[in-house]
């Protein structure tokens, strides 16, 4: 979908305040609160605006450490691999990439202690044929927003 620069100053401010009404939005950019509300609806039905979600400090819901995995898995496995690790809830990012590796994963736990045991279940799917998991010691730079 080609956006023009309506469609991106409307993205930009929902990624400033998703909680803003599109009365609030369309003043702050010069149009009316129509035209957000018609944009928006498109952005939505197109899929360029997937939701609108709270952000939440992990840190403050006991989720303290956050490791990063790297897996190897057989390839004729990966789909499945892929399925079963979706379905666990401390892994919160999933990539499937290039190289060495077939996925690295962003895993999310309250300390060491549940991060082993995430890491023990991990080693029970089937097709992963190893990991090596490197613990963040802490968050340089993490955006959630899409430059637009």
């Amino acid at each position: 979908m080609e956006l023009d620069e309506v469609d991106r100053k409307i993205l930009r401010a929902l990624q400033k305040d998703a909680r803003a009404s599109f009365k609030k939005v369309g003043e702050d950019i010069g149009v009316s609160e129509a035209t957000v509300f018609v944009r928006v609806k498109k952005l939505q039905d197109k899929g360029v605006l997937r939701g609108f979600k709270a952000v939440v400090d992990p840190r403050a819901v006991g989720k303290s450490l956050t490791a990063i995995m790297l897996v190897r898995a057989n390839p004729k496995s990966l789909p499945g691999m892929l399925d079963a690790l979706r379905r666990l809830e401390d892994i919160y990012e999933i990539y499937d990439v290039t190289g060495q590796y077939y996925s690295i994963l962003k895993i999310r736990t309250g300390g060491t202690d549940e991060l082993s045991k995430i890491i023990d279940e991990i080693g029970t799917i089937d097709g992963i044929s190893g990991t090596e998991t490197i613990i963040v010691l802490r968050t340089v730079k993490e955006e959630s927003s899409v430059k637009v």
